[in-house]
C-alpha cells in the first residue's frame, strides 16, 4: 500500500496522471484489503480471548485500543440488557505492549468514564477493571 501510494506521488510529480491513479487506486485497494483483515484478525482474537467466559466478562487483551472500545460497547450494553450492574474487562498488565506501557487499560478506564460508567482498578488484579453500570 505504501509503496503504491509512494509511486503515485512520484508519477504526478512526473506528471504522468494515468500511472499516478492505477497507482493510487492499487493503492487503495490494498488498504480496503488491510482493513478487511484486521477486522477478521480482530474478530478471531477477541472470539478466542473470550471462550467459555461469562457474559459480564469480556477480555480485551491483544486488540488495539479502537477495537477494544467496540467490544467494550457490546459488552456494556449485553450486560444492561442482562439486568447486571457491573461487567469485568480483563485488559492486562501492558507486560507484552511496547516498553511494557499497558495501551489498553488506561484507554478503556478514559472512555468508561467519558460513557458515565465508574470505571475501577479490581483490588484483587491489577489486570482487570470492575465497570459499574
Amino acid at each position: 500500500m505504501k509503496e503504491c501510494l509512494k509511486q503515485s506521488r512520484e508519477a504526478y510529480a512526473d506528471k504522468n496522471g494515468g500511472r499516478a491513479k492505477k497507482l493510487s487506486l492499487k493503492g487503495d485497494e490494498h488498504k480496503d484489503n488491510m482493513i478487511h483483515l484486521n477486522q477478521e484478525a480482530s474478530t478471531m482474537i477477541f472470539e478466542e480471548n473470550n471462550q467459555g467466559l461469562r457474559f459480564d466478562t469480556i477480555d480485551l487483551h491483544r486488540l488495539f485500543v479502537s477495537e477494544a472500545k467496540l467490544y467494550f460497547d457490546d459488552a456494556v450494553q449485553k450486560v444492561r440488557n442482562h439486568g447486571e450492574p457491573t461487567l469485568h474487562v480483563i485488559v492486562g498488565k501492558g507486560n507484552h505492549s511496547e516498553n511494557n506501557i499497558a495501551r489498553i487499560k488506561p484507554a478503556i478506564r478514559k472512555y468508561g468514564k467519558r460513557l458515565g460508567l465508574r470505571v475501577k482498578v479490581d483490588p484483587l488484579n491489577v489486570g482487570r477493571l470492575v465497570v459499574s453500570l
